[in-house]
């Protein structure tokens, strides 16, 4: 300790804040020995020790501040020094210098480097010993670009395409922009037009997109410039706007597509955005967050992921298993009915990993025989209905497994109308992860289990609120999946610091 250090000056940091953790245990949570992998041995020694760029992260994730006022408060906020060992008079950095740490860390996969430690110093103080069980979840993760329409996109993938080929070629790029019929100067303008006229609007899509084909073949007829990375990467680009949203008729007019596409990029300055849903009347722009907790007396959070907010809940488990070192994946995790089906059960069970939620039942005609009225028994092949009749399991060509009862049978029984009132026989599809549902089904017919999993799944609902709401993770900071995926590891650390740091408070008292 210095005379001038915060701590020296100011005395003792309040018991149990965040910036007294750090102070008196941050050595425990990050060190510079962690990125001894992101720095030569020789040369380029760093002149700010990793170990303090990380504890800012930390607070900067904690306070919610941008680069700018992050080394604002290490320079005039006195807790930010005491917490992070620093004298009085110690003016902070620059801010690219967290930019330049964020992108070495991204670089050398050290992006869930403070998750990974927290969970270590959790081992250290007891407190992972129930990672048996885990629950898992997600929650929306709004994208940091704002979503474009069908216009603006073109415009600015047109506008991406001439700026990659002037960096290639200053002349190329030059004649490219004046053989085009609009001017993309100002590409977020769009062009003079009725538009609210659907004719007209038309009318102009089709001209915009017909710009964007010129753009892309004087591209192609143009020896070399593919050859370039970047000309190539917005070529590929707006290919790939032109294609999602238009359709090329007889005549080679890219005419508007009727309906939206699935997986439809939805921005040019993020092309990893995409729509999704978090239920039939909530939508959002951006990514989807999961997270795995472990079902313990004081829940961690054991891995997050990242992925496009169109993609579905039920894949994301296997890469939250596969995240997790090999001592601490769960033997069974608990979710709801978005990680019931038989594929995902699947995907788990090749990892070990038991799955513990609700089985979708798909659509059932309220007053009509479900599916799970029919007892299949695939050892002896067969699926009876509850009318007692039986029909054997045959496999067709394409492999495809399917029950059908006789039209005689189905046409006398008295059940019919509750049935298939509207067709000649019944038909039950039987799915190649039948035997993971049925056994699915079975474990929450014991009441034991339905009444553990519908206490305990919702655990994980107060972890992922702080995740979202107390640390910013409910939107990106940064442009990217991998950058979303380092925001939302560092801010599942800081989760997972409010009980490790009571947890060292008892050990202290």
């Amino acid at each position: 300790m210095g005379l001038f250090d915060a701590l020296v000056v100011m005395g003792p940091l309040p018991e149990g804040s965040f910036y007294a953790l750090l102070a008196e245990h941050g050595d425990r949570i990050v060190s510079d020995s962690d990125f001894v992998e992101c720095y030569s041995a020789r040369m380029g020694r760093p002149s700010i020790p990793p170990s303090l760029l990380a504890r800012v992260l930390l607070l900067q994730h904690r306070t919610g501040v941008s680069d700018e006022q992050a080394m604002e408060c290490v320079g005039w906020d006195l807790r930010w020094k005491a917490a992070l060992g620093l004298p009085v008079d110690h003016r902070g950095w620059h801010p690219t210098s967290l930019t330049k740490f964020r992108a070495r860390l991204l670089l050398h996969r050290k992006e869930g480097l403070a998750l990974e430690n927290t969970l270590r110093l959790a081992a250290e103080l007891g407190m992972l010993d129930g990672t048996a069980e885990q629950i898992i979840d997600s929650t929306p993760m709004l994208g940091a670009a704002a979503t474009q329409d069908t216009v603006r996109l073109v415009r600015h993938g047109v506008r991406k395409l001439i700026d990659a080929v002037s960096v290639f070629d200053e002349e190329a790029g030059k004649g490219l922009g004046e053989g085009l019929e609009f001017d993309y100067q100002r590409p977020g303008e769009k062009p003079d037009c009725r538009w609210r006229e659907k004719a007209a609007r038309e009318r102009m899509l089709t001209r915009v997109a017909q710009d964007a084909e010129r753009a892309l073949t004087a591209v192609e007829q143009t020896k070399g410039l593919l050859a370039d990375e970047g000309v190539k990467a917005a070529h590929e680009l707006l290919r790939e706007l032109i294609g999602q949203d238009f359709d090329i008729d007889q005549g080679g007019v890219p005419r508007l597509h009727r309906g939206t596409r699935s997986d439809r990029i939805i921005s040019t300055v993020d092309p990893e955005m995409r729509h999704g849903r978090k239920s039939v009347r909530q939508r959002f722009d951006g990514y989807k967050l999961s997270a795995a907790a472990s079902n313990s007396s004081e829940p961690l959070i054991t891995a997050v992921h990242v992925c496009p907010g169109g993609e579905h809940d039920g894949p994301q488990a296997k890469h939250l298993v596969d995240a997790q070192t090999a001592e601490r994946r769960p033997a069974r995790l608990l979710g709801d009915t978005a990680y019931g089906n038989g594929p995902v059960r699947a995907e788990l069970a090749e990892r070990g990993v038991n799955m513990l939620a609700p089985v979708p039942e798909g659509k059932v005609v309220e007053g009509r025989f479900g599916k799970r009225e029919f007892r299949i028994d695939l050892d002896a092949g067969t699926v009876t209905c509850p009318a007692g009749q039986t029909a054997a399991i045959n496999v067709s060509a394409s492999g495809a497994r399917r029950a059908s009862f006789s039209q005689l049978t189905c046409g006398a029984c008295p059940l019919k109308d509750s049935c298939c009132p509207s067709q000649a026989r019944r038909q039950i599809k039987v799915s190649e992860h039948e035997n993971l549902t049925l056994a699915a089904r079975q474990a929450l017919a014991d009441p034991a289990t339905a009444e553990r999993l519908r206490r305990q799944r919702p655990r994980i609902e107060r972890l992922l609120g702080l995740l979202a709401h107390r640390y910013g993770a409910r939107k990106s900071r940064y442009i990217g999946t991998k950058k979303a995926q380092l925001q939302a590891a560092w801010a599942a650390a800081l989760v997972n610091l409010n009980p490790i740091g009571r947890r060292l408070a008892a050990q202290n008292a």
